[in-house]
């Protein structure tokens, strides 16, 4: 797949974290996590003291000093969000004392906007920095807000989503997954949304290093149908061979080692066409032989996951997982029914293994009109997923093939093309842009050509 840089989705991370992900341990460590993850869950529920009391339990329990700090930290935020000032600060003490260390991620995090007019505040920042000039390794980097994209409402014009959301171009910015929920649910109130999600990318690779681009996807009441996804799955099948766990193990080794610039692009490849970050690196390589041997031999089982299992963490492991079928076709075979998931997550995978799968083809895998629908969903990691899968399938259909599509496609595509094509984040622009030069034969610098070559088409 074409890709600008990795990007990662810090929605999925509340505020997201300071210091790499623990690798499951001894039993005292995993008790720690699953009260880490029951925090997490009460934060996304927007149950913030529920939330608070979590993390702290989780902190208790936990035998490592930089999680134990990160779990305190998550807890003063869950306590500043609650209301309780004097308990947050009083627990980020706790923090910075025990070795938080993310000073920046501290002073620009807006769920401790009320602990700044606190008489101990500066005293804690100052404590945060002098514990990051100790630390072995730098904290994941607050990035800095390069753009604010609004899609999908003709009713709700940007100036006037940017004034609910509040956001500065250009500021320091830090994701709050809670405080944007509360920002979705107003703008879904105020418009009259089927749908609001502000979604951030934050890339740390080539010339976009260190940028933020939020796009706030919207969808109007009478589009309902664009949101329409399967039911969410109830079940807990097992985890086959543990693969799952293994995935998610190789996740939590790759994003930092990512973060920290430790992977050399020429060797972060796999043996399959789609695997995130690769296995070039020391710390990688006993992963990708083990789902090579195991994954062709449980296939039914993976999909077992994806198709039942109520933790949308193990689901999205388990569509990565399933690049590792024998063929490409099994591959989309058995990922195409699972294409709308609730999770954007999940979708977010799915969408990513079919592009890869599709880009390394010679021959179309998928329908088209698979793929157009898969574009109409609301998110920009349904769209961008779906428009370089929908690029690599034009590019495989034979001329004649293609030919017979190009008018169709332009009218059922045209506009949301062009609009994207105006759009300023990288991921939203270029696959729109590269099947607009698809359907038309032609390339155009601007957004404004590419609208001046709209309206010269057949209505």
């Amino acid at each position: 797949m074409k890709r600008i840089g990795m990007t990662l989705c810090m929605a999925l991370l509340g505020t997201g974290c300071a210091h790499s992900p623990k690798v499951p341990g001894p039993e005292q460590g995993s008790r720690s996590e699953s009260l880490a993850a029951a925090a997490e869950k009460a934060y996304r529920a927007l149950e913030f003291p529920r939330c608070a009391e979590d993390f702290r339990a989780a902190a208790e329990a936990d035998p490592d000093g930089a999680t134990r700090a990160e779990s305190l930290y998550r807890a003063a935020g869950c306590d500043a969000l609650a209301g309780d000032t004097h308990a947050a600060v009083e627990v980020l003490k706790r923090a910075v004392q025990g070795g938080y260390f993310n000073a920046d991620h501290l002073q620009y995090n807006p769920e401790l906007e009320p602990l700044r007019a606190q008489a101990d505040w500066d005293g804690l920042v100052a404590q945060a920095r002098a514990n990051l000039a100790k630390a072995a390794e730098p904290p994941f980097p607050v990035p800095t807000l390069a753009s604010v994209d609004t899609f999908g409402s003709r009713k709700a014009d940007a100036a006037a989503v940017l004034q609910v959301l509040g956001l500065e171009v250009g500021k320091p910015f830090v994701h709050s997954a809670a405080l944007m929920a509360k920002k979705e649910a107003a703008l879904r109130k105020q418009f009259n949304l089927a749908f609001a999600k502000v979604g951030m990318s934050f890339f740390f690779a080539e010339e976009l290093k260190g940028n933020a681009f939020v796009t706030v996807d919207l969808v109007d009441a009478e589009d309902a149908q664009r949101a329409r996804f399967l039911p969410a799955p109830q079940g807990h099948p097992k985890d086959p061979e543990g693969l799952v766990a293994r995935w998610r193990a190789y996740e939590d080794r790759l994003w930092p080692l990512q973060v920290q610039g430790k992977l050399d692009p020429e060797k972060s490849v796999c043996q399959v066409a789609h695997c995130i970050g690769g296995f070039g690196h020391p710390d990688l390589a006993d992963f990708e032989p083990e789902f090579l041997a195991k994954v062709p031999k449980a296939l039914d089982a993976v999909t077992a996951v994806l198709r039942e299992d109520a933790d949308e963490d193990r689901r999205a492991a388990a569509a990565l997982l399933l690049a590792y079928a024998p063929t490409a076709r099994e591959t989309v075979r058995r990922l195409v029914p699972f294409i709308r998931d609730p999770s954007s997550g999940v979708r977010n995978n799915v969408l990513r293994v079919l592009t890869a799968t599709q880009q390394t083809a010679k021959e179309p895998l998928l329908d088209v009109a698979t793929v157009v629908d898969a574009a109409s969903m609301p998110t920009v990691s349904d769209r961008n997923k779906s428009f370089y899968l929908l690029t690599y399938l034009l590019d495989d259909l034979p001329a004649e093939a293609l030919d017979a599509q190009r008018a169709g496609l332009t009218k059922q595509l045209g506009e949301d093309l062009v609009t994207m094509a105006a759009l300023q984040q990288p991921t939203n622009r270029e696959p729109a842009v590269e099947v607009l030069e698809r359907l038309s034969g032609e390339k155009h610098d601007t957004a404004e050509a590419w609208r001046a070559w709209l309206s010269r088409q057949p209505k």
